[in-house]
């Protein structure tokens, strides 16, 4: 196929280093996802395209594989993004069509098929909460923040929960890469995209990342219900007291990341959309904080947000 990029359409894909394009062949379009810039990437996204066509859901199918160029040539899922589509209306559609399709991945994944991803643990979490640490606290206040405390009272409650990660996280299964595909049936009306991330760990990340989306500021009068219907339909070993208490907590460590994430990028950027997102993840992260439990952690939060 033609590499050459001068007459294709170029689609934003946020902070990503990879390049996306669309392709007008006749009446059918294509997507080409150039990942030259990141080759781990290349092959992250193919090692979870094999684990997820195990699966019955709805991802891109793959046309074309360039090894050489670190191109993907695969299936044009349109413009109906949920990001775009949803409204007052259909939100809780949206999101009931969205949990759908966790349930099936959490329900038809095993550990077996997941030998490619990383597990997720305490390490990876504690760099996360570094970006909080290194860009949100100012730094007139940063030899003030407790800094070793702060990171040991994370390890200490990540520990206290006996996290089962042994369970498939898209890790950014959100509106902006969730389609909705009209001409589909069920719960296969879900279009999902941009899986190169995923790893092994707790199996209700997805449904946090959705449910707690610091892009988009929709309600949550839906969220508990979801949650329950989630932990209904799958197979969770704890009680649903254990899984929502997990649920906050790491709902609360995303949240804490992508509070620094925004700061730095609004002084690297300094786009108002970053601003939006950081008035956003701020409000959700307290109403999070109201449902942990660690008194001394959430005083931390409270002083410094």
């Amino acid at each position: 196929m033609n590499s050459d990029h001068k007459d294709l359409e170029k689609i934003e894909d946020g902070l990503s280093k990879k390049l996306i394009y669309r392709k007008t062949e006749k009446e059918n379009t294509k997507i080409i996802i150039d990942f030259s810039k990141d080759k781990q990437e290349f092959k992250n996204f193919l090692d979870v395209y094999e684990i997820l066509l195990k699966v019955n859901i709805s991802i891109p199918k793959i046309y074309e594989v360039n090894q050489q160029q670190y191109k993907i040539y695969m299936q044009d899922f349109g413009n109906d993004k949920f990001n775009k589509i949803y409204n007052e209306d259909n939100l809780y559609k949206l999101l009931k069509l969205a949990v759908d399709n966790i349930i099936v991945i959490q329900n038809e994944t095993n550990l077996k098929n997941l030998k490619n991803l990383k597990e997720y643990t305490f390490d990876d979490l504690k760099i996360e909460l570094k970006e909080f640490v290194t860009y949100y606290i100012p730094k007139d206040k940063n030899s003030n923040f407790p800094t070793s405390k702060f990171y040991e009272l994370w390890e200490s409650l990540f520990y206290s929960q006996n996290y089962n990660m042994k369970n498939f996280a898209h890790k950014d299964f959100e509106f902006v890469n969730l389609f909705f595909l009209k001409n589909y049936e069920s719960h296969l009306q879900c279009g999902i995209i941009d899986f190169q991330s995923a790893f092994i760990g707790f199996t209700g990340w997805d449904l946090l990342s959705l449910l707690e989306n610091p892009r988009i500021d929709f309600t949550k009068d839906y969220n508990d219900k979801l949650i329950e219907y989630f932990y209904d339909n799958t197979s969770i070993i704890e009680n649903l007291k254990t899984f929502r208490e997990q649920y906050y907590i790491l709902s609360l460590a995303r949240q804490t990341r992508l509070l620094g994430r925004w700061k730095k990028l609004l002084s690297l950027n300094n786009d108002n959309q970053y601003l939006d997102y950081l008035k956003i993840t701020k409000s959700r992260t307290a109403v999070t904080l109201n449902n942990i439990k660690n008194h001394e952690l959430r005083s931390i939060y409270e002083k410094y947000l």
